[in-house]
């Protein structure tokens, strides 16, 4: 097996780990804001597992872009990471993968600046979540050849059709009324 080679599974590997962890984060934020776990799992809990996986997604993310940029095949090189549309080839695809990125740096970069934010301004800069992950969801659906095979195809359709209902029951209900205790 070649370095390239090695460069691209390792790539693949952690780009689907991100993508199942990054929606599992999206899925615990979702449920923190709609009391749809209430009497299951104390917010507290929920609050604590959701900062847990978004920071279990910050390392693939960053394995599947240190990948690509040593990878020869892949020819992205480092001012592609932050400027979309740069690469000769896939330019659509790898374009939304680095819009995807800079999307997630301002989500990542915000929440950890949440206390010196008007909290409005960081709840609609947070939001951006969604679009970042559907964004990511295209690149994938784009460059990602794993997402042709069934056994890739069929959970990832899963959850993204979860995060879809649960976005729209979201948007339809608003938070869900809580019992008193």
């Amino acid at each position: 097996m070649s370095l390239d080679q090695l460069l691209w599974l390792t790539s693949r590997a952690a780009a689907l780990t991100a993508f199942f962890v990054m929606a599992a984060a999206l899925l615990t934020g979702q449920a923190l804001r709609s009391a749809m776990f209430e009497g299951a799992v104390r917010n507290r809990d929920l609050s604590n597992l959701h900062r847990f996986l978004t920071m279990c997604w910050v390392p693939f993310v960053a394995l599947h872009v240190l990948a690509m940029t040593l990878d020869a095949v892949a020819r992205i090189g480092p001012l592609d990471l932050v400027i979309p549309f740069r690469v000769s080839y896939a330019a659509l695809p790898i374009g939304l993968g680095t819009i995807g990125f800079d999307l997630l740096l301002l989500v990542t970069i915000t929440a950890y600046l949440r206390d010196h934010l008007d909290p409005a301004a960081w709840r609609w800069l947070h939001r951006l979540s969604y679009v970042m992950f559907g964004v990511f969801v295209l690149h994938a659906l784009l460059a990602g050849t794993d997402f042709a095979r069934p056994v890739v195809l069929a959970p990832a359709a899963g959850v993204v059709a979860f995060i879809a209902i649960t976005t729209l029951a979201r948007l339809v209900f608003g938070r869900l009324k809580t019992s008193a205790r």
